[in-house]
């Protein structure tokens, strides 16, 4: 939901931020990184001589380190960095959450493990002799948040800075993190954003839009929250009344795409209704994230009215316990009717609603004024499982380098300040090696 304007003593703040960031000392170079997918010899070690040979390769000028995959991988970044360095890259350390910790799943970050405030010193005090070092991530951040307060990273980044005032904290969000109120609570506390797997450049823009106090802060979505319940019959609701014409046909036409692409179906559907019967509705499960046209014939449904009501309904046919979601919507017109507005006044369409969906649909939609600037890096998944869950099928490394393609040149376009890509595989097998080789190649040639 993106509804509610940034508070003035926040953008104050933020505005001080943004000036500190600028006053320091930014590299020239690119921001086009890789992630992860680490290269390591038989003894379980990081081969340092093949990763730098490989991201060089790919024309890369930087790498985000993860520190989970192995015990031993705090130490092997103190031997990366000073090759690394050699080679013009720029280091980021890369932490895991607790939801991606013992006993919930995966490894710790050895080995400091779940004291981020002492991660932060270390990183910044080995910065200090490793000056490549630059800054470093916590993945999935605001899932996290019931740790990751903003009054703890206040402090975490008190600490690190007191040491490093140069070292960058920038942490992994998703889409749907990023929000007014999230910008409202951290944008003054963080030093740039990670956010991942957006799915095209509306998307990349309507975060650059958040993140830049850009645009208009509105919304023609309809969402539900995670780690919140619902029950059988929430929903959320935007309708309008709308003239019935003399026509031979009466036929809706508009763009719809929702961001869940699991299987897990049953639970959140997307419809339309005329006069409060459903005339078209859909799983939010499976299918892709693209945007969708839709045509509707709803001429029997009219009838011989004269006026109809228009209805965009989110509608849980199952509660659920865990289960966030967003329906985006744009491009409305109406063949036979007369309708009063479209998806660009969001605010002048009616809402109901019952349980905690949301929108900003009958909201105002409010102009940014570019009063701060938070730096924004676009991750873009180069694994073909993580693609898969994201993206939709198929995974192949033509469609992985396309996807990868809209961020570099959102790059370009000033709508990011760089990108960087989750778990390109390095092996000499790599089917996507070379086509995403290839395609940064070629925009690096131009910048």
């Amino acid at each position: 939901m993106r509804s509610h304007p940034v508070t003035t003593p926040v953008l104050a703040a933020l505005v001080a931020t943004s000036l500190s960031l600028l006053a320091q000392s930014v590299s020239p170079a690119p921001h086009i990184a890789d992630s992860e997918a680490e290269l390591r010899g038989p003894d379980g070690h990081v081969d340092t001589g093949a990763m730098v040979a490989r991201l060089k390769q790919l024309g890369m000028t930087g790498y985000y380190w993860l520190i989970s995959d192995a015990a031993s991988d705090w130490d092997d970044l103190k031997v990366f960095l000073p090759q690394a360095r050699q080679a013009g890259l720029q280091v980021w350390a890369y932490l895991v959450p607790p939801s991606e910790s013992p006993p919930v799943a995966g490894q710790y970050s050895e080995p400091f493990r779940l004291d981020y405030v002492l991660w932060g010193q270390e990183i910044a005090q080995l910065s200090l002799t490793e000056t490549n070092l630059v800054g470093w991530v916590i993945d999935d951040f605001y899932a996290n948040s019931s740790l990751f307060t903003p009054a703890y990273v206040s402090n975490m980044q008190a600490q690190a800075k007191q040491i490093n005032p140069q070292l960058a904290f920038r942490p992994l969000l998703y889409f749907d993190d990023v929000t007014p109120e999230f910008v409202a609570d951290y944008g003054p506390l963080i030093d740039g954003a990670v956010v991942a797997y957006l799915q095209d450049q509306v998307e990349i823009e309507e975060v650059w839009d958040l993140l830049n106090d850009a645009g208009m802060i509105g919304s023609d979505e309809m969402s539900f929250p995670a780690f919140t319940p619902s029950s059988l019959g929430d929903f959320v609701a935007a309708s309008q009344n709308a003239a019935v014409l003399p026509a031979a046909h009466h036929r809706l036409l508009f763009r719809e795409r929702d961001d869940y692409v699991g299987p897990t179906a049953g639970y959140h559907f997307k419809q339309v209704l005329i006069d409060q019967v459903v005339v078209w509705e859909e799983d939010v499960a499976g299918g892709s994230s693209s945007w969708q046209d839709i045509t509707l014939d709803v001429g029997s449904f009219v009838g011989t009215s004269t006026n109809v009501t228009v209805e965009f309904r989110l509608f849980d046919k199952q509660g659920v316990a865990n289960f966030p979601v967003s329906w985006s919507l744009w491009d409305l017109h109406a063949e036979g009717f007369a309708l009063a507005t479209d998806f660009t006044q969001p605010q002048a369409w009616q809402v109901s609603r019952q349980g905690a969906f949301e929108t900003g649909f009958g909201l105002p939609a409010t102009p940014g004024q570019r009063r701060f600037h938070i730096p924004f890096i676009a991750m873009s998944a180069a694994e073909e499982a993580e693609f898969r869950l994201r993206h939709g099928d198929p995974a192949t490394p033509e469609r992985i380098a396309d996807q990868l393609a809209i961020y570099v040149q959102a790059w370009q376009n000033g709508n990011c300040d760089g990108v960087v890509t989750f778990a390109l595989d390095k092996r000499p097998t790599s089917r996507t090696f070379a086509p995403v080789r290839t395609l940064l190649r070629s925009y690096m040639a131009g910048h």
